[in-house]
């Protein structure tokens, strides 16, 4: 197996500090598309609505699960009596 010169090392070091350094300044820069004032109160509406969704589901899926529950009968004779 062949080494890689220190040459290629050394410029692959510096692409790859490059990079992480354009990755950086891209995470920290400032949101150019701020919300106004009108845009927030809608997305923290949707947000809200979305929760409300989220929470009707999980409930419905409690009450379909307790309802839908198959319970195995514990004998034969319990399973073949009518049940009133």
């Amino acid at each position: 197996m062949t080494r890689v010169p220190l040459d290629e090392r050394r410029q692959l070091f510096l692409a790859r500090q490059r990079a992480n350094q354009a990755l950086r300044d891209q995470l920290l820069a400032p949101d150019p598309h701020p919300l106004s004032p009108a845009e927030a109160s809608h997305h923290r509406r949707r947000m809200v609505v979305k929760a409300v969704m989220i929470a009707m589901l999980v409930g419905l899926g409690v009450i379909v699960f307790q309802t839908v529950t198959f319970n195995p009968p514990t004998s034969i004779v319990e399973a073949l009596l009518p049940r009133f």
